[in-house]
């Protein structure tokens, strides 16, 4: 098994979060997006989207979907579980991780807007774009606070892969690009400063 990563990225710091609050030793590949290994021929042969995170399994199968590779990893180590413990804590958990995975798809966008970071994402970036798409944002930072609540963790008083799956956009916005993200939700800031101070939140 070998994991194709790129660590500072949104969508494998899911799945690199996930990986060691589940206590997991996978090898990594951590793909040089500098120099344009991720759109390499031979990377393109193993994920034709040229994005990682990429989990190449034991058996050759190449799983390019962030998600995908956490539920592929859940079911074959179900010890220490990240998705819930019965039914209802569960469909709690993939509730508010849903909800992790809008704001991620509404955040990429408007990062893309705001900075200009991402050109081959968006050639030509946007402020009033920015700012619309924020608005988005704010909607599902609105009911993340919400839902939080005075728990430890998103979905309740343990991590799990709603944690996992939120967390990363917040550091992107905060920490790579030093801007405001939810910064002014009292709850989520908190919750966010908590998860920061875990050891699987390090770069």
């Amino acid at each position: 098994m070998l994991l194709y990563q790129f660590s500072k990225g949104t969508n494998p710091r899911r799945v690199i979060i996930y990986i060691a609050e589940k206590g997991l030793v996978i090898p990594r590949y951590e793909l040089d997006y500098l120099n344009g290994e991720h759109r390499s021929a031979e990377y393109l042969s193993i994920n034709p989207s040229g994005r990682a995170p990429t989990l190449l399994t034991d058996s050759g199968v190449a799983i390019n979907d962030s998600a995908a590779i956490i539920e592929y990893l859940e079911e074959i180590f179900p010890h220490n579980t990240m998705t819930g413990t019965d039914p209802v804590s569960r469909a709690r958990v993939r509730a508010v991780e849903r909800l992790g995975s809008d704001l991620v798809a509404r955040g990429q966008l408007w990062l893309w807007n705001i900075t200009p970071a991402f050109p081959k994402k968006e050639a030509a970036p946007s402020k009033a774009t920015a700012d619309r798409l924020f608005a988005y944002i704010t909607e599902l930072l609105n009911v993340l606070e919400e839902e939080v609540g005075e728990n430890a963790f998103l979905a309740g008083e343990r991590p799990t892969i709603a944690d996992f799956t939120t967390f990363p956009i917040f550091q992107t916005a905060r920490e790579r690009f030093d801007l405001s993200f939810g910064n002014d939700h009292p709850r989520l800031d908190a919750w966010y400063k908590r998860f920061r101070a875990r050891p699987a939140a390090d770069y």
